[in-house]
């Protein structure tokens, strides 16, 4: 298994998946500049430590949740549309194996990417607010143990949960199928449930279940993938 993701890494542009986490990083990072400007959306978004936490971490899940969507279309579900899968399967390898090894590499990815995100932008945005007072709140330098917990919890349910996409785009092996839903898998978490503007994120036993879910459609969609004949 890890001669098939290292072979599936080498076929990946490394490249471009590590500049997608840099603009994606700075995206959020000018987003959270542009509410500072507007003392309404500061006064909302921006009013205290955990504010800005949860609001970090639904734009970070939020990105990186459709980016692992536009991965499982380049890696798995265009080569199921174009066929060009068939030549992999011819290799004396596990068709199984094969594409959990490509799932593995985007579960990895989008794990380590939301940590690290969380924490770039969380330090960056407490960086500049402290030489240009983007908001008053005074964001602490070191973060508590249970909220890092946390986010490694956060991060393991995004890994599974953005796996979810996967069933809906090998239903006709359809790239704007698997984009749209993990769209709506954002929508959903970002929804309020009160009036104050809490939204399902916020919430950690909703993205756990999710992860599982996510886990558990995977497995089942390389069951019935590897059975297809080409």
């Amino acid at each position: 298994m890890l001669n098939l993701i290292k072979l599936e890494l080498k076929r990946m542009n490394l490249t471009s998946v590590a500049l997608s986490f840099v603009f994606i990083n700075l995206a959020i990072l000018s987003i959270l500049m542009l509410l500072g400007l507007e003392p309404e959306a500061a006064q909302e978004f921006l009013a205290s430590g955990q504010e800005i936490r949860l609001l970090i971490e639904l734009l970070v899940v939020a990105a990186f949740v459709i980016y692992a969507s536009v991965l499982l279309s380049n890696t798995i579900i265009e080569e199921f549309k174009n066929k060009t899968i068939s030549v992999l399967f011819m290799y004396p390898i596990s068709r199984k194996k094969l594409l959990l090894a490509k799932l593995i590499i985007i579960s990895v990815l989008t794990f380590f990417f939301i940590i690290a995100s969380i924490l770039i932008v969380y330090y960056s945005f407490s960086f500049i607010n402290g030489f240009y007072t983007v908001t008053p709140v005074d964001l602490p330098a070191a973060l508590q143990t249970d909220y890092l917990i946390h986010l490694v919890v956060l991060a393991i349910a995004c890994a599974g949960m953005s796996l979810i996409p996967l069933f809906f785009g090998m239903m006709k092996y359809s790239v704007p199928a698997t984009i749209t839903s993990s769209i709506l898998i954002v929508a959903l978490l970002s929804s309020s449930v009160d009036t104050i503007g809490t939204n399902l994120l916020s919430f950690t036993a909703v993205p756990v279940l999710l992860g599982v879910f996510g886990f558990i459609v995977a497995n089942l969609v390389v069951g019935r993938a590897v059975q297809k004949d080409f």
